[in-house]
């Protein structure tokens, strides 16, 4: 197995219980990224009206493609560069085991696609999953926290132990799940000024959100005041809601 991708294959009988947890219907349409050898691509088939896999592998693609149903479609790309809204019809869903090296920029990509598929259902190293669907307040909560709770409901609603891969990774996996709203929960006018304040929020956890933003804002000051924010608090206190209105606010000194 190709090692030197960090792919890490689910086996068959917990495939089971992921396809119970994502309930495909017979009518819809499924983007996967990472197929890998079609543990999952293959059973979800069978239950989906099609299926189109995006791996980076060519002799897996290849291998796949040659054992695949007619509708299940195998593209060789890199995810996190592919056109995904293109492989996508509007109203799809996403589903993928991505491999751990990857899985940061992949997860920014999938929230591009917020206006084209319903949900995500993605394996991921535990302590990412969690740390994604963190609240505020706790230690684990960060960038794409706020970015998924700003257009999604998140949870881990399956956890996986090493053993239920071939080759076991070195740590527990779980599944994030995402189901975007419409309209989402928190009015985001500039997601880029949002993305680019909470960089810089979260650029140094332990200092507060005045030390952290003051040398990128000018107005911050004032801003923070009207907003009833504290510049004493840390990055990682603030809502999703705060967030978003202390972008929307900044952005219009820029």
């Amino acid at each position: 197995m190709p090692r030197r991708l960090g792919q890490h294959f689910l086996r068959a009988p917990s495939v089971e219980r992921l396809l119970r947890v994502i309930a495909p219907r017979s009518d819809e349409v499924f983007l996967e990224i990472g197929p890998g050898a079609g543990a999952l691509t293959l059973p979800l088939a069978a239950r989906a009206a099609r299926v189109v896999a995006v791996e980076i592998d060519g002799a897996l693609a290849q291998r796949l493609r040659a054992s695949a149903p007619a509708n299940v479609e195998i593209v060789t790309a890199d995810a996190v560069e592919a056109d995904l809204r293109a492989l996508v019809p509007a109203g799809g869903r996403l589903v993928g085991n991505l491999p751990y090296y990857v899985s940061s920029p992949l997860l920014r990509r999938f929230l591009e696609l917020r206006e084209r598929v319903r949900d995500v259902h993605v394996m991921l190293q535990e302590e990412v999953a969690r740390r994604i669907a963190s609240p505020p307040g706790s230690k684990e909560y960060g960038i794409l926290s706020v970015m998924y709770g700003a257009w999604a409901n998140v949870d881990v609603p399956l956890t996986f132990p090493p053993g239920a891969f071939a080759p076991p990774p070195r740590v527990s996996s779980a599944v994030l799940r995402a189901r975007f709203l419409h309209p989402p929960p928190v009015p985001v006018r500039d997601p880029a000024a949002l993305e680019t304040l909470l960089h810089r929020a979260f650029r140094h956890r332990r200092k507060t959100l005045e030390n952290n933003l003051e040398d990128s804002y000018a107005n911050l000051k004032q801003h923070l005041r009207l907003l009833n924010i504290e510049g004493s608090r840390r990055p990682e206190t603030l809502s999703v809601v705060e967030f978003a209105k202390l972008a929307e606010m900044l952005a219009r000194d820029v």
